[in-house]
């Protein structure tokens, strides 16, 4: 059954939102303004998913997206929407997240480099079926066959040429340095060929220890996680900066490599800790902060340690569901919480707000252009 839409908002996930008789429809590349013809495909919960036939007007914020495989590949699914639009559709999906979810009102800041919406992605996990290597197609596992994209780093891109070749049968994932000629290749487990094509493919089974390099100060590890983007991670850590603030004693929570405090760590009294042993040890290696192994129950007592100055948090997209209650009633004097997800984070804020906390500044920082995925920044002290 296909209806004439108009596209009034795009929802959290990038799709548009229309009406079909009352009921929402999510329409999978509209864009506010868009007017089309939309063919519904499923039905769930009261919500309507469609997508697009035929574009009847267009939105004066929609481009022409320069890739052959836009709209089949799931690697970006916002290409097509012209900035500064998408940057403030961004902004709007995190406040109206927090007042909905959470039931506050705040005005979100934006952090960006207009620099580097494209050939910005520096770490991306490449997939192959043994004869075709490229991204996922949206919503499947199929595997889009892709020579180039135009969100990767050149030097990305040339890393997918050469797995091109190898036609692996599996998901590589593969970090290179934008400022120099570092490539880290990981892999679940061992895929013959790569070896010979990298000096530093590895997986978990490889002898030798983990490869790294040091970007910013910060070292870079094959298989522990990294933003997606090197060049625009400086823009995350001077906005986290920003937010502790003068803060002499921090606790870093789910610190990785130390991306967030390591440049805090060489004049402050820094503690980081993570579930990833190879990643903290790498960060441990730098030798400044007090860098640690452990899991949430260490989360716990390094909480109780002491009375910190600032609490920077980065839980993975699921959030901080677990900690959020030692949070709220810990004495810190301030909290920075770095998300992925703004519903998650409106979910722990609510927790937070209820015990006492308030949100200072909230700040959407575009670490994925072209594609709907937001990173937040949001700086919280005791009411009052």
């Amino acid at each position: 059954m296909t209806h004439n839409l108009t596209i009034t908002a795009v929802a959290h996930g990038g799709h548009g939102v229309a009406r079909v008789e009352g009921q929402v429809c999510f329409v999978a590349y509209g864009l506010p303004g868009d007017t089309v013809r939309a063919r519904i495909v499923k039905r769930s919960k009261g919500v309507l998913w469609a997508v697009i036939d035929e574009l009847l007007e267009a939105s004066p914020d929609r481009i022409p997206a320069h890739c052959p495989v836009y709209g089949i590949c799931g690697a970006c699914t916002w290409l097509h929407f012209a900035y500064p639009a998408q940057g403030e559709w961004k902004r709007r999906i995190v406040r109206e997240s927090l007042a909905r979810l959470a039931r506050i009102e705040i005005d979100v800041a934006w952090a960006d480099d207009s620099n580097h919406r494209l050939r910005y992605r520096t770490r991306a996990e490449f997939h192959g079926d043994g004869e075709h290597l490229g991204f996922y197609a949206t919503a499947s596992h199929d595997v889009v066959d892709v020579t180039a994209c135009p969100l990767c780093h050149p030097r990305l891109n040339t890393a997918l040429a050469t797995l091109r070749a190898l036609k692996p049968d599996g998901s590589v994932e593969v970090v290179v340095n934008p400022e120099g000629d570092d490539v880290l290749v990981w892999t679940r487990s061992h895929i013959r060929g790569l070896e010979s094509a990298f000096a530093h493919a590895q997986h978990p089974g490889s002898e030798e220890a983990r490869a790294s390099f040091l970007f910013d100060g910060v070292p870079v590890v094959n298989g522990a996680f990294s933003q997606s983007s090197l060049l625009l991670n400086r823009v995350l850590v001077r906005t986290v900066h920003d937010a502790v603030g003068d803060a002499a004693s921090v606790l870093d929570l789910y610190c990785g490599t130390g991306n967030l405090s390591l440049g805090l760590a060489r004049e402050r009294d820094v503690t980081g800790i993570d579930h990833n042993r190879a990643a903290v040890e790498a960060a441990r290696a730098i030798g400044a902060g007090d860098y640690r192994a452990g899991n949430e129950r260490a989360f716990h007592e390094a909480i109780r340690e002491q009375a910190w100055d600032a609490i920077i948090l980065d839980p993975p997209r699921t959030g901080a569901r677990e900690m959020a209650p030692a949070l709220a009633r810990c004495e810190a004097r301030r909290l920075v919480y770095v998300s992925c997800d703004p519903a998650t984070l409106a979910r722990d804020t609510k927790v937070l707000i209820e015990g006492g906390w308030c949100m200072e500044r909230a700040t959407a920082v575009d670490l994925f252009p072209n594609t709907p995925h937001i990173e937040t920044v949001c700086t919280f002290a005791r009411a009052g």
